[in-house]
């Protein structure tokens, strides 16, 4: 009888025990009725897919999926009744987004990431500094680091690579396009400078290439790669990038959404950084018929005497160089070297000269009347502003040319 009494209470313990143990994992049973936020590049189209994995603590898969898709063109998306045994995930966006560079919806589908920890939040926003981070951040807590300290670390080091910090308190996905405020800005900012003026195939590319370089040192080592963001960030157009992403959200309907600064990060990222440009424009001190008046060094110029009119257009790039102030007159036979002019306006006194191609020869035999201040506007990389103005003083000396072999 003693056996059976003693025999029972053990039984009893261990049921007891066994419930405990069921109610510990319950309890650590996360649950949240949605998961929410948005995936941007710019806002991902309406329809693109995103998928959230369960991760153990150590960032490996624990067989766990849900599905869902964007249900709109803000690149808004929400899981529903989500439960997970564990807090961390990784969210995988596929899709068409809005590129803010060009104004226009990418011509090839993109795939984004994010990881985070879902324990105290339900909002997770995917966008190109989650997906940059998240190699390393696998790496960092593959080596021994907390889930926390890997983001904040990782974080830290992409951000770094454009001269940028966001505020402590802040993570990247808790930031937004859509969202004032400057961290939201320095998002934009890194976005619009990995864009470029590239292809979707490329940029996608790029991005890669950098996650992959970062992964084990946090620092990015390939020259190359940052060679190509400082020509990134030195060739896009900061006033159209606002003008396309105001108009597209005034298109959704969206037209109080207040674009933040962005410009400030990228003219930082331009003015410190360290990675040295092979794509930049620049205007050599003379071409084929003398002295370059479109050389930043030459501001005086001798009435009616021929001068070259070039640029050095690395591939990709584009040039338009207004001309206004005075008379002018520029040699048609031969013709300009792969210069397009448009008819002078004798009103305004301006004409336009468009490069008509990027990576090769361009000149033009120029000449300027008078003593007319000539004002000369650069549009660069098909800027709707210039980008730059420069004044020449067109002293009354030099010989004069034969209007009758040119025309202005």
């Amino acid at each position: 009888m003693k056996k059976n009494i003693g025999l029972s209470i053990l039984c009893g313990a261990m049921m007891l025990f066994a419930a405990c143990t069921r109610d510990n994992t319950v309890s650590k049973t996360i649950s949240k009725e949605s998961v929410s936020g948005f995936i941007q590049k710019g806002p991902f189209a309406n329809g693109s897919s995103i998928t959230l994995y369960e991760l153990s603590d150590k960032l490996a898969p624990s067989g766990k999926v849900f599905d869902t898709q964007i249900s709109d063109n803000k690149g808004s998306f929400a899981f529903k009744q989500v439960e997970l045994a564990s807090p961390y995930v990784k969210l995988k966006a596929d899709g068409f987004y809005f590129n803010e560079v060009t104004g226009e919806k990418s011509a090839t589908q993109i795939t984004l990431y994010a990881l985070s920890d879902l324990k105290d939040k339900s909002s997770v926003n995917v966008n190109v500094l989650t997906h940059l981070e998240r190699e390393r951040v696998e790496n960092l807590v593959q080596s021994g680091l907390t889930f926390a300290a890997a983001k904040k670390q990782a974080q830290r080091e992409v951000l770094s690579i454009f001269n940028l910090a966001i505020s402590n308190d802040s993570t990247s996905e808790s930031l937004s396009l859509s969202a004032s405020g400057n961290n939201n800005g320095i998002l934009l900012a890194v976005s619009a400078i990995l864009q470029g003026r590239l292809s979707t195939a490329d940029m996608a590319e790029l991005m890669a290439n950098i996650s992959t370089d970062i992964a084990t040192d946090g620092t990015l080592d390939d020259k190359t790669l940052g060679s190509q963001l400082i020509d990134n960030a030195l060739m896009i157009n900061l006033a159209t990038v606002r003008a396309n992403l105001v108009a597209k959200y005034k298109a959704e309907g969206l037209s109080t959404i207040v674009i933040p600064d962005f410009e400030s990060s990228v003219n930082k990222f331009i003015a410190q950084s360290t990675f040295v440009p092979v794509k930049k424009i620049t205007y050599p001190a003379s071409g084929e018929y003398g002295t370059n008046v479109l050389n930043d060094t030459v501001l005086v110029i001798n009435h009616m005497q021929f001068y070259s009119m070039t640029a050095n257009l690395p591939a990709g790039n584009s040039l338009k160089v207004n001309i206004s102030g005075g008379m002018w007159y520029y040699q048609a036979i031969p013709a300009p070297i792969n210069w397009l002019a448009t008819a002078y306006n004798d009103i305004a006194k301006t004409q336009t000269f468009t490069v008509t191609a990027s990576n090769t020869p361009n000149d033009l035999r120029i000449a300027f009347e008078s003593n007319d201040n000539i004002t000369i506007d650069y549009y660069e990389n098909d800027a709707t502003l210039p980008t730059h103005t420069k004044h020449l003083k067109v002293k009354a000396s030099g010989n004069p040319v034969n209007p009758n072999d040119s025309i202005h």
